[in-house]
C-alpha cells in the first residue's frame, strides 16, 4: 500500500458567503455528499480508473478539508517496462511518482471545483489496473 500526503495547511472556504440577486446577505453549503462525489470522480479521472473503484472519506482538518482516497490505479505491465527503456517515463513515471502528482492535482481541482480548502490528500493505492496491449488492426 503506498500512502502520499499532500499538507497545506490552508483555512476552510467550504461555506462561503454569497450576494443573493436581491443584494441581501446569504450562505452557500455544499453537503459532504456532493463533496465525495466530486472527489471521487476526480481522483477516478486522476489515476485512470472507473469512479465506482474508488472510496474517497473527507474528513475536517482544523477547518480545512482531508482526502482519504483508496483505490486501484491503471499501470502498464511490466513486459512493456522491461521491453521499452522509456515505456515507464512515458506512462507517468514509476507508481511513486504517479500517485504524488495525483495528490497535488486531485487537491487543486477539488478546490477549484467545490470553493473548500483542502489541507490534505492521502491515496491509499489497493491495487493495480493493468492496461493489456490489444492489436491494432
Amino acid at each position: 500500500m503506498t500512502t502520499a500526503v499532500l499538507d497545506r495547511g490552508v483555512p476552510s472556504v467550504a461555506e462561503a458567503p454569497v450576494v443573493p440577486p436581491h443584494g441581501g446577505p446569504g450562505r452557500t453549503r455544499i453537503t459532504a455528499k456532493a463533496l465525495e462525489h466530486v472527489a471521487v470522480n476526480i481522483a477516478a479521472e486522476s489515476l485512470g480508473v472507473p469512479a465506482g473503484r474508488v472510496k474517497v472519506e473527507l474528513a475536517d482538518d482544523r477547518g480545512a478539508l482531508a482526502l482519504i482516497v483508496t483505490s486501484p490505479m491503471r499501470a502498464i505491465p511490466l513486459a512493456r517496462v522491461s521491453a521499452t527503456p522509456d515505456a515507464l517515463q512515458r506512462s507517468g513515471g514509476s507508481i511513486v511518482e504517479r500517485v504524488s502528482a495525483a495528490t497535488g492535482a486531485i487537491a487543486a481541482r477539488v478546490e477549484q471545483l467545490s470553493g473548500s480548502s483542502v489541507s490534505r490528500v492521502s491515496i491509499r493505492v489497493s491495487g493495480l489496473e493493468i492496461d493489456q496491449e490489444g492489436r491494432v488492426s
